[in-house]
């Protein structure tokens, strides 16, 4: 949902600024330095942030939404074909946009990057291996990324040999390839175990930088062959099929099965039951309490979770005890814990059945 919110931003923003940007894109650059830095003290320092502002504005800036959404209109704005309206709207922009999607993506590994890239190089051993994978998937897009970023600005280009720019630039491919992985990486392990926000994550990624390198590809070759003519409509028709293909791999994905309010008043002994389950960096264990055939409590028991995201985590609880159902939301920017916590408790409830 984040992305999807992201990229509706970054549409939204070119439409309404696109002109502007590109006559003066220094206030923009600025702008997004102020976000970035905001970005990583606020997480260093663990502030708590209001629960509407943490769940749908701060996952744009912190978690890299915004810079998502503005990299996929960099992709695509090449894979379009010349003179369409696409193109003509986003081509005389694409560099302010790679520099701005550049900064905001820094302040993003400023912020995560004091645990994860310091866990990387001095314990990585405390990682689980999709963690490990995509922190090191991390250093290397921000190698590929910062050569990319400076070369985007104006007076740096005009400073180059126009193939040697053009070539430098082909190092794009390889930092949206490894986007993609880093998305999966970090998404697919959940979405495998039937979690459903993890699995839309999984689609809308994979439908669009799938969608992007069939596009791409097919561009390539109409230039080969002279057919741009009918690229357009062959474009189209390709990301669709994509889109319904990546649609029925994420629908035969399990489902989790979670415990309704009513099966928990019906199935359930009471008692006191242990459970726990993979957070973000470790398993988390959880104590449950059933009285009465209904949860009446539930304790986090250990956790290795970073602040502040296990502390916003924490309000799944209050949602499991109010509904006594598992069927609630994981915290949109506490996402990996929040979800740690409904499986432990469901693991924990598991060993309550009757």
């Amino acid at each position: 949902m984040t992305f999807l919110i992201s990229l509706a931003l970054a549409l939204l923003f070119v439409a309404l600024v696109g002109k502007t940007l590109r006559a003066h894109p220094v206030p923009f650059y600025l702008a997004a330095v102020g976000i970035a830095i905001v970005v990583a003290v606020v997480t260093w320092a663990g502030v708590s942030l209001p629960a509407g502002f943490s769940k749908w504005v701060w996952p744009v800036f912190a978690r890299g939404g915004l810079a998502g959404g503005l990299f996929v209109l960099v992709m695509f704005a090449g894979a379009f074909p010349n003179g369409s309206v696409p193109s003509r709207r986003l081509m005389p922009i694409r560099g302010p946009l790679s520099i701005l999607a550049s900064i905001l993506t820094l302040g993003h590994n400023a912020a995560y990057g004091k645990t994860y890239f310091t866990l990387l190089f001095t314990s990585p051993a405390q990682l689980p291996l999709n963690q490990l994978l995509a922190a090191i998937c991390s250093v290397v897009m921000l190698l590929i990324m910062l050569p990319l970023f400076i070369t985007s600005f104006q007076r740096v280009r005009r400073k180059m040999p126009p193939k040697q720019w053009k070539a430098l630039q082909r190092l794009a491919y390889g930092f949206y390839a490894l986007l993609y992985c880093h998305i999966l990486l970090l998404s697919l392990p959940q979405a495998l175990a039937g979690n459903g926000v993890y699995q839309l994550t999984v689609f809308v990624y994979s439908a669009v930088f799938l969608s992007y390198a069939v596009c791409r590809v097919l561009k390539a070759a109409a230039r080969r062959k002279k057919t741009m003519a009918t690229l357009p409509r062959r474009q189209l028709g390709s990301a669709a099929c994509c889109v319904a293909a990546v649609l029925v791999a994420v629908l035969c994905l399990p489902a989790k099965g979670m415990a309704s309010g009513a099966e928990a008043s019906s199935v359930y002994a009471d008692g006191v039951y242990s459970g726990s389950a993979m957070g973000m960096n470790a398993q988390i264990a959880v104590s449950v309490t059933i009285q009465d055939n209904a949860i009446t409590d539930i304790v986090i028991d250990s956790h290795r979770e970073d602040e502040p995201y296990f502390t916003e985590a924490l309000a799944v609880i209050d949602d499991i005890l109010d509904t006594n159902s598992l069927e609630v939301d994981t915290v949109s920017g506490a996402t990996y814990s929040s979800g740690g916590i409904l499986d432990a408790v469901a693991d924990a409830l598991s060993r309550a059945v009757r």
